[in-house]
C-alpha cells in the first residue's frame, strides 16, 4: 500500500516539475498577461514598475511549484523508509499543492499549468492511499 503511495507521490512531483518547467519556458505569454493585468489595476504606475511587479508575481507563482515538488520528493524518501512524520508532512504539502494549483491556474493563462491540477489530484490520492489501514503495517503500527 505504501509502495503505491510512493509511486503516486513520485508521479505527482514529476508532473509538477514538468508543468512548472514548461510554463517557465513559455514565460513570455504569462508575463504579458500579468503586465496587462497590473497595468489595468494600477494605471498610474510607471511601465517599469508594472513589469517588475509582474515578474515578481510570475516568479512566485511558477517558482513555488518546483519547490513543492522537491520537498515532496524528499518526504517520499522518508516515507519509503517508514518514517511516520513523512505522511503528515506530505498531507500538508498536498494541501499546499492544491492551493498553489488553484492560484496559479486562476492567475495565469498557460496550457501547461493544467499539469499542476493533475499533480495536485494525484497528490491527494497519494495521501488517501498512505493513510489507509493497510499502510499502518509499513510504519510498524499494525498487524500483517
Amino acid at each position: 500500500m505504501v509502495r503505491t503511495a510512493v509511486w503516486l507521490w513520485t508521479i505527482a512531483a514529476v508532473v509538477q516539475l514538468a508543468s512548472s518547467a514548461l510554463a517557465l519556458m513559455d514565460g513570455q505569454h504569462p508575463l504579458a498577461d500579468l503586465v496587462a493585468e497590473v497595468a489595468q489595476g494600477f494605471p498610474a504606475e510607471a511601465a517599469a514598475t508594472r513589469e517588475r511587479v509582474a515578474v515578481a508575481v510570475l516568479g512566485l507563482l511558477l517558482g513555488t511549484g518546483p519547490l513543492l515538488a522537491l520537498l515532496e520528493l524528499g518526504c517520499v524518501i522518508a516515507l519509503n523508509r517508514g518514517k511516520r512524520w513523512a505522511r503528515v508532512l506530505l498531507a500538508l504539502l498536498a494541501g499546499g499543492a492544491v492551493v498553489h494549483a488553484m492560484i496559479a491556474v486562476g492567475g495565469l493563462r498557460s496550457a501547461y499549468l493544467v499539469g499542476l491540477v493533475v499533480a495536485s489530484g494525484i497528490a491527494v490520492l497519494a495521501v488517501i492511499v498512505s493513510f489507509q489501514p493497510a499502510a499502518r503495517v509499513w510504519f510498524g503500527g499494525g498487524e500483517k
